[in-house]
């Protein structure tokens, strides 16, 4: 048996013997508990470790294989609780117990079908996660509480990400377009932003969703943290995890961008990443820069103590949220210069780019404020 559990475990008994409250609440608390213990120590426990090189925050999923990535028990994984992982689906089903977590499941591409107790839930994902891209997202997730069995089937791939349940909450289906597509930052840290699933609604602790970030272009910026639990300052204890996806997937070299993770006390780290890259993220800083070849996505989920995800803005870097309303308004009054269609077909010819290269041209001259009539 897990120390995680046999915690729990003793912790049940002390709440039902001298607090007399149910077994599910007195299970809850005692979860709530042991986590906080354990989760204000991660980024300590891990931030020499990953700074030496002795772990590696960084795993790269093949695509093929099925079952778990990032798994915290392992001792060379730098968190405690936080889990992810993925299926290549297939029409031989995956049967998975949840046990004393709750999943929030992402279909990357394809289709799929996900059966547990009583109900069904069927999706798909065609073209995966840049075919409506840039525009609005097509992100989609299906919840799944704890001390449940599902089934899963389907044809492509899907993730998940898992973490520790507070409470009982049942299954649900979050479709594509339920949530927003939200713009954050602007300029040079300009993304969008779709959070699929929240303990406000969905989950009792996850928080779950996926950035796309244009080519060239930084998140998490400005830089933020979300390293011990003092929500009267702004900020919760969570773990984190990141997973990187570019619309440029195959090539000798491929699509890349750098990961980085820092903060004032010796974590000084920088990661390159690619398609189908996990990053787990105990705590610091943690920006991502796409590079300028390739628009990205990742999916981020997080786990804590807290139902309240708090991110502290570093004040040193803070004033950059001052600047987003001025150009804003700037750019505004600016009478943007448009491209045709057919004027775009003719800069691409000249410069000799295939299809690609014409489109990532698109998405460079729309950031720098023009009027790009799509074919």
């Amino acid at each position: 048996m897990s120390s995680r559990n046999t915690a729990v475990n003793i912790l049940d008994l002390i709440f039902q013997v001298f607090s007399k409250v149910p077994r599910a609440e007195a299970r809850s608390s005692a979860l709530i508990i042991f986590v906080a213990l354990k989760m204000q120590k991660t980024i300590e426990q891990y931030r020499q470790a990953i700074q030496s090189g002795q772990i590696n925050p960084v795993v790269q999923w093949d695509g093929l294989s099925s079952g778990s990535v990032i798994d915290p028990a392992r001792d060379d994984v730098p968190l405690n609780f936080l889990s992810f992982g993925a299926y290549c689906l297939s029409k031989e089903p995956f049967q998975i117990n949840t046990a004393e977590n709750e999943y929030v499941l992402i279909p990357i591409c394809g289709t799929f079908e996900l059966s547990v107790g009583q109900s069904t839930f069927k999706g798909s994902r065609a073209g995966g996660p840049f075919a409506t891209r840039p525009a609005d997202g097509n992100a989609s997730a299906i919840y799944i509480g704890r001390d449940s069995s599902f089934t899963l089937v389907g044809q492509g791939e899907m993730v998940y990400f898992a973490g520790p349940a507070q409470d009982d909450k049942p299954p649900r289906h979050i479709p594509a377009g339920s949530k927003p597509n939200l713009s954050r930052g602007y300029g040079l840290w300009r993304r969008d932003v779709i959070t699929l699933a929240t303990p406000q609604e969905e989950t009792s602790t996850l928080v779950v969703g996926e950035t796309y970030s244009p080519p060239g272009l930084w998140s998490g910026t400005p830089l933020h943290i979300h390293d011990k639990d003092d929500l009267d300052h702004g900020q919760s204890d969570h773990e984190e995890i990141y997973y990187h996806l570019s619309r440029l997937a195959e090539g000798k070299w491929g699509a890349y961008s750098v990961q980085l993770m820092f903060d004032d006390k010796g974590l000084d780290r920088a990661f390159m990443v690619h398609n189908r890259t996990a990053v787990a993220i105990p705590g610091a800083a943690h920006p991502v820069v796409a590079g300028p070849v390739s628009d990205i996505a990742y999916l981020f989920g997080l786990a804590g103590t807290s139902r309240e995800l708090n991110m502290w803005d570093i004040p040193e870097f803070a004033y950059l949220k001052r600047l987003e309303p001025i150009m804003r308004d700037l750019d505004a009054a600016r009478t943007p210069a448009r491209i045709s269609a057919s004027q775009l077909n003719e800069f691409a010819v000249k410069a000799k780019l295939n299809e690609h290269g014409k489109l990532m041209l698109t998405f460079h001259l729309r950031e720098r404020g023009y009027d790009v009539e799509l074919p």
